[in-house]
């Protein structure tokens, strides 16, 4: 069993070699590369195991990446070269996913594949705010991206993945879809989250109305203030909304009685890496309002309030443990 776990892992790569596979990458798409940059390309990929790893990962993405690229589209280089960000921050961008082996590969090249189709997308721990015609106020939450379509003065907003906030006139026809329906909007206000195999909304006034994709017979009405979950075939539940749900759109996180490990679960939205607490400590129960725009300070709180040893295996690797006995 152990030999079978081995043979299928996905080893990690560290952070070092993942930016520089990611360096040779971009380098390799230059309109002209020296016979010199080659010779050092390929002399790194033959001096460890690891380097060569990281250089077929980065082949796989660019061969992902090309694959949504229409023809006429600039390469790769200079399309993650933005004009926005300097070469070093993209590399560390990159090299964020290719770092990771099995399901976070996997996670990231899908968020890459949906940013790249997206109209709009927040990264990992930003927040936006787009106004579009109509009047029509869109917050995105962290880690977002939205495809943005008007048809006959209607609102298509496509929610590809994250949460988003929606704001009005009254009256206004505006629809969102996700991956298990569409939404219509009623009031002035909106709130719609893509959880994973099912949509989350809700509105303060006016209500909504569901349509889940596979349903055939009539919507699925919502009052306001209340949260609805549905899958493609029907409603499954329905709550009041809490105190401090959408605090995201002022830029702070709120728990009352939370679950430590339900808190920093809904915390790690907000910061790249690994996040976690040992399950010893799952059941503590947090209160408080904090800030979105330092998770670090938030996570020091943590430890501070339930004296816990805040781990750091990496800056992206943060695990809260239950400090050892003094014996």
């Amino acid at each position: 069993m152990s030999a079978q776990s081995s043979s299928t892992a996905q080893p990690t790569i560290p952070m070092a070699v993942a930016e520089r596979a990611m360096h040779w990458l971009l380098e390799l798409q230059e309109p002209q590369v020296s016979e010199q940059t080659r010779a050092d390309w390929l002399a790194w990929r033959q001096a460890d195991a690891v380097h060569e790893l990281a250089w077929q990962r980065a082949q796989g993405f660019a061969s992902r990446m090309s694959s949504l690229r229409s023809p006429g589209q600039r390469p790769l280089a200079s399309a993650a070269l933005s004009s926005t960000l300097s070469r070093r921050s993209v590399l560390k961008n990159l090299a964020l996913f290719l770092a990771a082996g099995g399901t976070a590969w996997s996670a990231r090249d899908s968020s890459l594949a949906q940013d790249w189709r997206s109209d709009f997308s927040s990264a990992i721990g930003e927040r936006r705010t787009l106004q579009l015609a109509g009047q029509v106020r869109v917050q995105l939450n962290t880690d977002t991206a939205i495809k943005v379509r008007v048809d006959s003065q209607i609102h298509h907003i496509q929610l590809l993945r994250g949460e988003i906030l929606l704001e009005a006139p009254a009256a206004a026809p505006l629809w969102v879809h996700s991956a298990e329906g569409r939404v219509r909007m009623l009031g002035q206000q909106l709130a719609v989250r893509q959880r994973q195999g099912f949509t989350q909304a809700s509105s303060e006034d006016g209500g909504i109305t569901l349509h889940p994709l596979d349903r055939t017979d009539s919507a699925i009405d919502a009052a306001a203030g209340e949260v609805v979950s549905f899958d493609r075939l029907a409603l499954l539940a329905r709550r009041p909304r809490a105190p401090g749900e959408l605090a995201w759109s002022r830029g702070m996180i709120v728990a009352q009685g939370q679950r430590l490990a339900d808190f920093v679960d809904e915390l790690s939205r907000y910061r790249r890496g690994h996040l976690g607490c040992d399950p010893s400590l799952a059941e503590l129960r947090v209160s408080g309002t904090f800030p979105l725009d330092d998770t670090d300070q938030v996570i020091a709180a943590l430890g501070e309030t339930f004296d816990l040893d805040v781990q750091h295996l990496t800056r992206y690797w943060v695990t809260l443990k239950a400090k050892p006995g003094l014996g």
